[in-house]
């Protein structure tokens, strides 16, 4: 995704806020100093949205590293929190009349579990959003494109994890995948990366047991700019299942005519434009 002027002042928010969570006020200092030093430099209207946040995120790696102990517990916490919510939402998907709507049901939970906020949050996660929909509250979502088509015709799923607690419910949609018979690579944050999920949050859901591989990626999974195994796993993909706004941003406009499923909430205007959506929807959405 190539970024408007305004995506600056996000990139900047959600990277301060997060990493200077064990700052002293003199080491803020310095943590927005390197930042600005980033985007004054980086910042263009040609880049890629999740190039830039990579970048970033690399120059506050050691602020990273002094925040950990903070996200550590609120991501135990919001783990913990799914383990009392999986059995209903289980429940919930395989309540589903056919394959197809299994399916879709899996992937509503799956995107409304993205609730992490741009700003850094404050305590564990509640995931009132699935709970809405698992209960009849709200309405399930309006699933853009046949995503189930799409998945039964992928032997190799590439699926993009965001934050922790919320993988749990990934979990959902990556056992409906395998019951496919399709192989699925997980990715998720090297540690230490926020509130984002890693491979310890993976195995809290036993994930590890589920898919067939795990790698770790230090930031964004940008095409083109990432590594082996991580370049060699995208191309071997046929399809990519991408959560939140984080890798939207490094995916859209970058997957090389890839399908890819896009479930996440809407937290810019940028995005909503994109989605042809509002601030604050939920969005399931392929795009081929």
């Amino acid at each position: 995704m190539k970024p408007e002027a305004g995506c600056a002042q996000c990139i900047l928010r959600w990277v301060y806020e997060r990493a200077a969570a064990s700052a002293s006020e003199e080491e803020r200092f310095q943590l927005v100093r390197s930042i600005l030093t980033v985007l004054s430099t980086e910042f263009c209207s040609v880049a890629n949205v999740g190039s830039l946040c990579n970048k970033v995120t690399d120059s506050v790696h050691q602020f990273m590293f002094d925040s950990a102990k903070y996200y550590e517990g609120l991501k135990l916490k919001s783990n913990r929190l799914v383990d009392g919510l999986l059995p209903a939402a289980r429940d919930f998907v395989n309540g589903g009349e056919t394959p197809g709507e299994r399916f879709e049901r899996a992937c509503c939970l799956a995107s409304a579990s993205n609730v992490a906020p741009i700003g850094a949050p404050s305590d564990a996660f509640e995931f009132q959003e699935v709970a809405n929909i698992m209960m009849g509250r709200s309405p399930l979502l309006i699933v853009r494109g046949d995503v189930y088509r799409a998945a039964q015709s992928a032997a190799n799923v590439l699926y993009i994890a965001d934050n922790a607690g919320e993988i749990g419910f990934d979990s959902l949609l990556i056992a409906n995948l395998k019951e496919m018979g399709s192989r699925v690579t997980l990715v998720v944050k090297e540690a230490p990366y926020f509130d984002d999920a890693t491979r310890e949050d993976a195995l809290h859901f036993t994930l590890d047991k589920l898919v067939d591989k795990i790698l770790t990626t230090r930031g964004q999974l940008v095409p083109g700019e990432s590594p082996s195994p991580l370049a060699d796993a995208f191309r071997q993909s046929d399809l990519v299942i991408a959560k939140g706004t984080g890798n939207y941003g490094a995916l859209k406009g970058e997957t090389r005519g890839k399908a890819v499923i896009y479930m996440l909430k809407v937290k810019c205007a940028p995005i909503a434009a994109g989605f042809g959506s509002d601030v604050g929807q939920f969005v399931v959405a392929l795009d081929e």
